[in-house]
């Protein structure tokens, strides 16, 4: 049986920005303010997070998402439109085996 998983986007409880849940249960924080790795108006702090809620990295040059095996957190700062993007469409393409629902 499939899992499901509704896909959300928040705004942040507590910071200046988002989060994002795609229907394969991956996850996406993008954050910018001044308490953020960015430069406001220019980049943005990001998260990652797998379905078991792993923090995961960014690596711009392989342009691939690696999990972390020895750190509880992680952000990729100062990341602009065009890496946010990219981190958009890897994400979003994972292979999980859930089904969509949308509210």
């Amino acid at each position: 049986m499939q899992n499901t998983v509704k896909t959300e986007i928040k705004p942040s409880k507590d910071w200046n920005g988002f989060n994002f849940v795609f229907s394969n249960g991956w996850g996406l924080s993008i954050q910018q303010s001044e308490h953020h790795y960015c430069k406001v108006g220019k980049t943005a702090e990001v998260a990652i997070f797998d379905p078991e809620g792993n923090w995961l990295a960014y690596d711009e040059k392989t342009n691939s998402v690696d999990v972390l095996l020895n750190a509880d957190t992680h952000v990729n700062g100062w990341l602009d439109a065009d890496a946010i993007a990219k981190l958009f469409a890897i994400l979003s393409q994972k292979e999980v085996d859930i089904i969509a629902e949308v509210c």
